[in-house]
């Protein structure tokens, strides 16, 4: 077979994302690229995020809509019920007609292949082909027992021991097929990933810890064998060398159109690119549209809106409600999702909008700094078209409300600070100087840096002080439960952590706000790990920024 090995694009393809509907829940992806469309179905225990080598290669021939499984990555799990692999191409159908696809070229890797398989049994109007890259296959379905062995429940644990677990729990499974039998016999063919692919799995897996048994239990109860043989559409069972399903290749019936890959993984991408030159996709391939773009804008939206800086994901609600708007700008590093419950004191007055910024969850950025997101923010406010908004500022993105009320003072009606970060020239040196350093390393320590990070900043004050004397007074807010979603959210981009931090603390919030452009008002929380900035400064300018304590 004469094939061509795809090359590195001279500038990467756009990168659109987006929220699907289906039945009962709501599912999330990723395109990129242009031409007929292909969809491309993850394994489990990941999300659509493993797809990105495949889509960046693909996309210079083809549209690639690679979609988060329920229950994996942004895509919600349907509450009730069993999932089954039928069930998950059931969902996966309707999400792709809801946006507008037409037909797809189906290509899914372990888990997402299965889904494949059913998706083009039951929809096969949907599906102009279908390639697999490790159908699974297995001689009987898996018992209950064997099950609650394979996929153990992932609890939070004070000491954050569940996340290093799940590091290892992930790297191991490219040691050993199954992960949990550790013997010779097991022993994985295969080169082990680096830290960056190991990482990746690590935040997926525990960002579904409280889902992912449903949707990956689907996968080893579903027989997949029986039912090639029914497919209609051309299909093309792919299996490599050091993948745990290459043993299954003498298992299939004579004549199906098994094709064995490259083990090498490039090289493998192209022969699996020549596969779908053969059967591309017919119909219409969607444009991208933002419901952030579709006027009037419904109530509540939760979505993407493109920026010169990539795509942020943004949260707005009250948006069909007369008022004005509020643009809330969460703390630093972090996400909004993390701070939905101050947000939503705000709703009821007017629209409300919070979006990760740039280098933040799952807003990707290799540069964060305030210039950009002063210029993110302002695409965010012409998206919207909104001409004039209040700022409410959490914590340390108070530096950034400041630096873009300066700049655009006539975009800004006023600015609230929440519990900022009043300090000196020496703390701030010595706050930057401290943080932690989270890039992942092979051993996992960077995880339990992190948490630990984290839990030390609600009892000490400055966390790196552990005398007795900087002991907080404040009820510890370190569940366990808590912490996790925080650490999830931060180590989704873990590069720019301790940059986002110094950025932040490099300006001198106490001479910002000696002459402000706009009106300025402090609002703190005892709880807030920056409160006792707060009170010394209330304490020095009682005539100054008017102070409100939550």
């Amino acid at each position: 077979m004469t094939m061509s090995v795809p090359t590195a694009p001279s500038a990467q393809l756009p990168l659109h994302k987006g929220f699907a509907s289906a039945p009962g829940c709501r599912l999330h992806y990723t395109r990129q690229g242009s031409g007929p469309a292909v969809a491309l179905l993850h394994a489990s225990p990941c999300s659509a995020k493993v797809m990105a080598e495949l889509q960046a290669a693909w996309g210079h021939e083809f549209t690639c809509f690679a979609f988060d499984l329920p229950g994996f990555g942004l895509s919600e799990a349907p509450r009730d019920g069993d999932i089954t692999i039928p069930r998950l191409a059931d969902l996966i159908a309707g999400g792709m007609r809801s946006i507008g696809i037409e037909q797809a070229a189906l290509y899914g890797r372990h888990t997402g292949a299965s889904v494949a398989l059913e998706l083009a049994l039951r929809h096969p109007e949907l599906a102009s082909m279908i390639l697999t890259d490790g159908l699974p296959i297995f001689a009987a379905p898996y018992t209950e027992e064997r099950l609650k062995q394979y996929l153990p429940p992932i609890v939070p644990q004070w000491h954050g021991g569940h996340l290093t677990w799940a590091f290892f729990r992930y790297r191991e499974q490219h040691l050993f097929w199954p992960w949990d039998a550790v013997d010779l016999e097991r022993r994985a063919d295969a080169d082990l990933p680096d830290i960056a692919f190991l990482h990746r799995g690590t935040v997926e897996l525990l960002e579904a810890a409280g889902t992912y048994a449903r949707t990956y239990r689907a996968a080893f109860l579903h027989q997949a064998l029986p039912r090639i043989g029914d497919v209609t559409v051309p299909a093309y069972w792919g299996n490599r060398p050091g993948d745990s399903q290459y043993k299954t290749v003498p298992r299939y019936p004579d004549g199906a159109p098994v094709e064995i890959m490259s083990r090498n993984p490039e090289q493998a991408l192209a022969e699996e690119l020549d596969l779908l030159r053969r059967h591309p996709a017919t119909g219409a391939v969607p444009v991208h549209v933002s419901a952030f773009s579709e006027k009037p804008h419904a109530d509540e939206i939760e979505d993407y809106i493109d920026t010169r800086h990539g795509p942020v994901r943004a949260y707005g609600a009250g948006l069909s409600k007369q008022g004005d708007p509020l643009l809330f700008l969460h703390d630093l590093p972090g996400s909004f999702d993390l701070d939905r419950a101050e947000i939503g004191d705000f709703f009821g007055n007017g629209p409300v909008l919070a979006f990760d910024l740039g280098g933040n969850a799952e807003s990707p950025s290799d540069a964060p700094s305030i210039s950009l997101w002063v210029e993110q923010i302002e695409d965010v406010l012409e998206a919207l078209g909104w001409n004039t908004v209040s700022l409410v500022a959490k914590g340390t993105s108070a530096a950034l409300a400041l630096a873009f009320a300066r700049q655009y003072p006539e975009r800004v009606s006023e600015v609230v600070l929440s519990t900022p970060p009043l300090l000196s020239e020496d703390e701030r040196l010595a706050w930057s100087e401290r943080v932690p350093d989270i890039d992942p390393t092979e051993d996992g320590g960077y995880l339990l840096r992190l948490w630990h990070h984290l839990r030390d900043q609600e009892l000490w004050y400055p966390w790196f002080n552990r005398d007795h004397s900087a002991r907080r007074s404040t009820e510890p807010r370190i569940d366990p439960v808590r912490l996790t979603r925080y650490a999830v959210a931060l180590l989704k981009q873990p590069h720019t952590y301790a940059r986002i931090w110094r950025e932040v603390l490099s300006d001198d919030l106490g001479e910002m706000l000696r002459s402000p452009p706009v009106p300025v008002r402090i609002v703190w929380s005892p709880q807030d790990i920056f409160a006792p900035s707060v009170q010394r400064h209330q304490a020095e300018h009682r005539d100054a920024t008017p102070n409100t304590r939550l």
